[in-house]
């Protein structure tokens, strides 16, 4: 099985990640395709779904190694659970599966670019396939899933600084950043965390219960 593209995103590597998919609707996602005959036709008629589901790979984690049993973040290290009952990046395989907001289809000279909203994947990670979101099937009105029934809580975030950022970038990092990306084994720690957004170093630290971005430097290329 091979990928049919690779994604862009703001996220450089895996930290800073959002933990699903839809929490930032700032994260953008680019995909490009040549301009064959193939993708002049499998394209037709996205527009009319709001939401696409991709099939991706966790590239960045060893196909090697895996244990039946994963700590998820949400728990701080404090509880396990079986890989199966998990979204952990840690399974056989490493297959994902990622539903994301469309935003547009470029059709452009030699390329056929598609768009979307609220990735929760790093830069560079491998689609192997795109299919519509199918609201009276995928929808589960009555779905419950104990261990995950809660959203995850959103931090007040503050700033230090005053980087020259447009509104979206400013949202995008905000957004990240309330999401509290420390690994759950450092929530305790008052410590001072960087992480890379967008093409912008950005750091931060936890005070007064919340978060606070106290540096945003450009990023070398």
């Amino acid at each position: 099985m091979k990928p049919i593209t690779h994604i862009e995103t703001p996220f450089k590597e895996k930290f800073g990640v959002p933990r699903q998919p839809l929490l930032v609707k700032e994260a953008w996602g680019k995909m490009s395709f040549p301009k064959n005959d193939f993708f002049s036709e499998a394209f037709r008629g996205i527009e009319a779904s709001s939401h696409l589901w991709l099939i991706f790979e966790f590239h960045q984690i060893p196909n090697e190694g895996f244990n039946g049993l994963v700590r998820p973040p949400r728990f701080e290290g404090k509880k396990k659970l079986g890989v199966y009952a998990t979204r952990s990046p840690h399974r056989p395989n490493r297959l994902g599966l990622s539903v994301v907001q469309f935003d547009r289809l470029e059709v452009l000279g030699g390329e056929i670019v598609l768009w979307v909203k609220g990735v929760d994947l790093v830069n560079g990670t491998p689609i192997f396939d795109i299919k519509p979101y199918v609201p009276y099937s995928d929808r589960i009105m009555e779905a419950t899933s104990e261990n995950f029934d809660e959203a995850p809580a959103v931090c007040r975030v503050t700033w230090k600084c005053h980087p020259e950022l447009s509104q979206h970038e400013r949202q995008l990092i905000e957004k990240v950043i309330a999401l509290d990306p420390r690994p759950g084994h450092d929530k305790d720690l008052q410590g001072e965390h960087g992480v890379s957004l967008a093409g912008w170093n950005v750091r931060f630290r936890f005070i007064d219960e919340g978060l606070e971005i106290f540096e945003v430097t450009k990023a070398e290329p």
